[in-house]
């Protein structure tokens, strides 16, 4: 089976990890298998897709050219391609009935509101054009099945939910090691935030708990690591407003590497979002023997289950308190380490391109007897 593969989102946070991960996992399982790698080649020749079929791609995310450009892409390539895949809703406006549209959640949708006026009418016409073409859609968790059913009951039947994987190098590093890594950092405890800055993740509310809860543990620091997309976004502002430079080491860009190091190194992962389809960090900082903080909200509970602690993400208070009985808790840190450790187990990329490939296989199936 020949598999065509969006790949622009190659090395972004979410959805890169996701193309790595899985796809990692599909060449180790189907070694005969040809993948069709569009995106930038300058990228994908020095990646594991190396010795795949590379397209140079280069049409920017939600744009007229991506429909346009990604059309005649198909189109081109159909003959070679037995099933296309699109990591992300923002698939081609022709697109054809051997594919695949993986949907990781509905925050623009949701939450229109932080998107301006154009973005949301633009996604969600894309949107219905993928929904209703593709031969088969894969939604990241039940809750992000439920919302694409609640507002497209129509295509219930062909969405499958297929959980994402970690990768096996997080893992727990020795005490020595990750002492190491905070004197060279020059950092003592700290709390950990990982993800993007855009407003859905609520950093201004960990900004203010942090606030106030380093007026009991002076030592404390808060370590938020992730892309902006402003000069001056919600964290800038959360800093200057609530007096805490000095005290919020910020991070924007990290390799997986060092990114591991952080999560070993933290007392603790919180993680405050509003909205998520899945969620890939707190289960990264689980395999990393690190307890979780985080939402109570979307996929969150589904995926974490009795392995992270929850609160209100729009209560204060209730993250406050949360954050500071897991700092002083030591029973309780563990329980939930374990819990996290085991956890982590069953999110594996093997068992994500397993159940993909036979999503790949009824598509392809399908379109053969049509």
């Amino acid at each position: 089976m020949n598999i065509f593969l969006d790949a622009r989102f190659y090395r972004r946070s979410g959805i890169g990890r996701y193309i790595e991960g899985l796809y990692r996992g599909i060449i180790d399982n189907k070694s005969s298998m040809e993948i069709f790698a569009a995106g930038d080649s300058s990228l994908l020749n020095e990646s594991f897709l190396k010795t795949q079929h590379i397209i140079d791609y280069h049409s920017s995310i939600y744009s007229l050219s991506e429909q346009i450009k990604g059309s005649l892409l198909v189109n081109k390539v159909k003959r070679s391609v037995d099933v296309f895949h699109i990591p992300h809703y923002n698939a081609p406006w022709f697109l054809p009935k051997n594919s695949v549209v993986t949907v990781h959640d509905l925050t623009q949708f949701i939450f229109p509101e932080f998107f301006g006026r154009v973005k949301p009418v633009v996604a969600k016409i894309v949107l219905r054009n993928a929904l209703k073409k593709a031969g088969m859609i894969i939604a990241g968790s039940e809750s992000t099945k439920k919302d694409i059913v609640k507002h497209y009951p129509e295509i219930e039947g062909k969405i499958r939910v297929i959980y994402n994987g970690i990768s096996v190098d997080f893992k727990p590093l020795s005490e020595n090691e990750v002492n190491e890594f905070k004197r060279n950092k020059g950092l003592a405890d700290y709390i950990l935030y990982v993800g993007n800055r855009k407003q859905t993740k609520n950093l201004r509310r960990l900004l203010e708990a942090f606030s106030i809860i380093k007026s009991e543990y002076r030592n404390l620091k808060l370590v938020i690591i992730g892309e902006r997309f402003s000069s001056f976004d919600e964290v800038d502002k959360g800093i200057a407003e609530f007096n805490l430079k000095g005290l919020v080491v910020v991070v924007l860009k990290v390799s997986d590497e060092e990114l591991h190091r952080y999560y070993c190194g933290a007392k603790l992962l919180v993680h405050p979002s509003l909205y998520e389809g899945f969620g890939f960090t707190p289960l990264e900082a689980m395999a990393c023997g690190i307890p979780a903080v985080v939402s109570n909200i979307s996929s969150l509970p589904e995926v974490y289950g009795d392995a992270a602690l929850y609160f209100d993400p729009y209560d204060i208070s209730d993250m406050i308190n949360k954050i500071k009985i897991v700092i002083r808790d030591t029973t309780l840190q563990k329980v939930l380490v374990n819990r996290g450790l085991q956890l982590t187990k069953v999110f594996t990329w093997e068992r994500c391109a397993n159940e993909t490939l036979k999503v790949f296989e009824e598509v392809y199936v399908n379109e053969k007897i049509r």
